[in-house]
């Protein structure tokens, strides 16, 4: 019978959303012990009794013990209902051509404003698309955040703050373009972004903690040592022609010095976190990893042009950094998505 085959997946569904297999596996060596001496397709009414049995076992243990997502029956009930009809995550693409739709509307009009010259229409545009796109992504881990239990919460919101405020500091591009702030750019431009990257990785580092990973790497320690360690090295390299003074040439170097060493390190603990998690879980987490990838190659960028040339805002240099720093917003932005989706799919 297909009911009997429905039954069986729907186990195995609600299996997959708890985020410790270890504490149910016990559970489920009914299911495994049904299927392998019968046929899911004509079950008899004593193991279609069990399966019913295990079902409510497991939907008992996710709205009690479950220690990241934060279930009702109700809410439980909604989610194993329309995961059984399809489509479930119908809702999360939308938001996501939502934020897309936003981001290329509001980066036409700042693209359009007046402006001296193409270069600094295309900054201008470039930069207002990243902000919409990384404030979208922010906004996608924040419509999931009350599916989820308090301490995974606060995680995620300190990585929301981080990720928002990234998306707000290039906002500061096409008032620098409008204002002609150029000339004092330099060390008004990183410090939001510092402010955000520690955020940011703070952020991701209570949730590595969360789900049970115990490493040097989720404390405070390897972000000061690198921290330290990458800002000597940086004021004794020298300086490059520029019209800037030699302080606010090596300060503003420090400071992208110690933005790198952020996302650095987040790239280091959140594999650890995903080795952690069954498949529902890891998805989310490695999204949010890929994402670092992109970040390290841009934080990078900056860094090397600003020791290199002592500018990361002229010519070809600043095109390049544009087009990074918007695959860097995509990125986000899949993370976004897929740490929404799982709540409904």
């Amino acid at each position: 019978m297909a009911s009997d085959r429905s039954l069986i997946d729907k186990i195995v569904y609600t299996a997959s959303l708890a985020s410790n297999q270890s504490e149910i596996d016990v559970q489920l060596d009914t299911l495994r012990a049904i299927t392998a001496r019968s046929n899911p397709q004509a079950l008899t009414p004593a193991e279609t009794a069990e399966l019913e049995k295990l079902q409510s076992v497991l939907e008992a243990y996710l709205v009690s013990r479950e220690r990241l997502r934060l279930f009702t029956p109700e809410s439980l009930r909604v989610q194993i209902d329309q995961y059984m009809q399809g489509g479930t995550d119908r809702r999360s693409r939308t938001l996501l051509f939502g934020v897309l739709g936003i981001a290329a509307v509001l980066a036409t009009g700042a693209a359009l404003l007046p402006l001296a010259d193409i270069p600094q229409r295309v900054q201008s545009g470039g930069a207002t698309a990243f902000s919409a796109v990384t404030i979208g992504a922010a906004w996608l881990f924040l419509a999931a955040l009350p599916a989820f239990r308090s301490g995974l919460r606060r995680a995620f919101v300190v990585i929301c703050i981080g990720m928002a405020l990234l998306g707000l500091s290039l906002l500061e591009q096409p008032l620098i373009e409008i204002f002609g702030l150029r000339d004092y750019s330099s060390l008004f431009y990183p410090v939001p972004i510092l402010i955000a990257a520690t955020l940011f990785h703070f952020g991701n580092a209570m949730y590595v903690r969360l789900v049970g990973v115990v490493s040097w790497w989720t404390k405070v320690w390897p972000v000061l040592v690198l921290s330290v360690v990458g800002s000597l090295i940086t004021c004794v390299l020298p300086h490059p022609p520029s019209s800037e003074s030699e302080f606010t040439y090596r300060l503003a170097a420090v400071i992208w010095w110690v933005i790198l060493v952020m996302p650095l390190t987040s790239a280091i603990i959140l594999p650890m976190a995903a080795r952690k998690l069954p498949e529902l879980y890891k998805r989310p987490v490695m999204r949010l990893f890929q994402a670092m990838l992109p970040i390290i190659v841009v934080v990078a960028y900056q860094y090397v042009v600003r020791i290199v040339a002592g500018s990361y805002m002229d010519g070809i240099v600043a095109y390049i950094l544009f087009s990074l720093i918007l695959v860097m917003a995509l990125g986000l932005l899949r993370a976004g998505y897929a740490f929404n989706k799982i709540i409904r799919y």
